[in-house]
């Protein structure tokens, strides 16, 4: 039998018994099925006129065995044209069930997210967010074989620009134009680990996310945000006068010329510091629970790393770590313990950057890395030690980022060829 066939739901052969004895099947006559008002009897099945006409059935090899899959239409021609494609795909393998094609991206995502089981917990509370506020009110309720390329790169375009549909937490709540970074990990990461996902579990033949170009920082006007050493300064002396503390200073300071993440500084504990190497061992970093509580864990494996520290942050750190407990966190909150993050920007940060007058498009305590990484690269680090020293994964990511930073020396490297040329040509003759 064939693996795909056509069944006339309407009309039947009528049998009919010889004077022989013999029954033989006899099909109406071309006539009748031309006009179905003249159709005998004999010929009409129970379903005459009710329902869809033609019935697509196939044999689909699952998991559990064989199965037999069945499709209505209402025109044989929308049927034989289904019965083409469908025996092109079976033999070539690219076969999609019409059920998996109906699947939802929702339903998707929702198997996605369970299917990591490697990922922190933290990260998969950023998956969660970005699916619920991002890419949910766009595709969730959309069946995977409908997601097209050009619907993806409008998307995309409406994510940089802020317009793309999503979740709203209250009514004050505004749309924003996206940075590079954020449209890379909805897009990049979660929107596409989904179709991935989707490729491998049989919803879809091939993922529509292929071949999509995501924007690069200057494409987008994004430019990055460097601190001077003297806006530094000023950021930092002006926590001082309010608390009378030294510590919100220092963690200014240590930020802005380590490189380190706030959570990576505010988990470092005084044993991780090595005064004597002026080095800062980053073994650990605050981040979330399955439940979204604040726990401290492991970094990424590439985020181990040991950091120095320059002659005056060194003293700076010795006198916040002297005489203290090896397990006592380096950076303490005012009562004790240690300091969260969000209360520390909204109760010291903020306030210093509005106090100081820097308030600008993409200053938030994490861009103080740009200043770490800034100042490392003029004072003459190559790509390899600011890489380790930010932690980044590898050197791409460091170039992609920092790379016109770098001075260009292209004419001095000719020059230097030349000179070599000359000296040893003068040596051999």
């Amino acid at each position: 039998m064939a693996k795909v066939w056509i069944v006339d739901l309407w009309v039947k052969d009528a049998k009919v018994r010889l004077e022989t004895g013999e029954t033989i099947k006899v099909s109406p006559p071309p006539a009748q099925l031309r006009h179905l008002s003249k159709l005998e009897d004999r010929f009409k099945t129970s379903r005459f006129q009710t329902g869809s006409r033609w019935r697509l059935s196939w044999y689909e090899d699952t998991v559990q065995g064989r199965k037999l899959r069945a499709q209505l239409f209402r025109d044989k021609r929308d049927a034989e044209a289904a019965a083409a494609e469908m025996e092109d795909d079976i033999r070539s393998g690219r076969y999609i069930s019409p059920q998996s094609r109906r699947t939802l991206f929702m339903d998707a995502a929702a198997e996605w997210l369970a299917s990591k089981k490697q990922p922190k917990h933290a990260t998969l509370h950023h998956y969660k967010r970005d699916l619920r506020i991002y890419v949910n009110p766009r595709w969730g309720r959309m069946p995977l074989a409908q997601i097209t390329r050009r619907d993806i790169d409008a998307w995309v375009g409406d994510l940089i620009s802020g317009v793309a549909p999503r979740e709203y937490r209250s009514q004050n709540d505004e749309a924003v134009p996206l940075g590079v970074s954020s449209v890379h990990r909805i897009a990049g990461v979660v929107f596409a680990g989904v179709l991935k996902h989707a490729v491998a579990s049989g919803y879809i033949h091939q993922s529509p996310y292929k071949g999509v170009e995501l924007p690069r920082p200057q494409e987008t006007g994004e430019e990055l945000v460097i601190l001077d050493h003297a806006s530094i300064a000023a950021l930092a002396e002006s926590v001082v006068a309010p608390s009378g503390r030294k510590t919100d200073s220092v963690l200014i300071y240590f930020l802005a010329y380590t490189g380190l993440r706030i959570n990576e500084a505010l988990a470092l504990r005084c044993d991780d510091v090595d005064l004597r190497r002026r080095r800062v061992r980053v073994l650990r970093t605050w981040t979330l629970g399955q439940s979204g509580e604040r726990v401290v864990g492991p970094p990424k494996t590439w985020e181990r790393r040991s950091v120095p520290l320059s002659k005056f942050l060194s003293q700076m750190v010795e006198d916040l770590v002297e005489g203290r407990p090896g397990d006592a966190w380096v950076f303490t909150a005012a009562r004790g313990g240690s300091i969260h993050d969000h209360n520390w920007r909204n109760r010291v940060w903020n306030k210093a950057v509005a106090d100081v007058g820097l308030e600008r498009p993409g200053l938030t305590i994490h861009k103080l890395r740009h200043s770490a990484a800034s100042s490392a690269i003029a004072a003459g680090a190559d790509v390899k030690l600011v890489q380790r020293m930010l932690g980044h994964k590898d050197a791409t990511e460091t170039l992609n980022t920092y790379g016109h930073l770098w001075p260009d020396r292209m004419d001095a490297v000719v020059e230097a060829v030349d000179r070599a040329r000359l000296k040893a040509i003068g040596k051999s003759a």
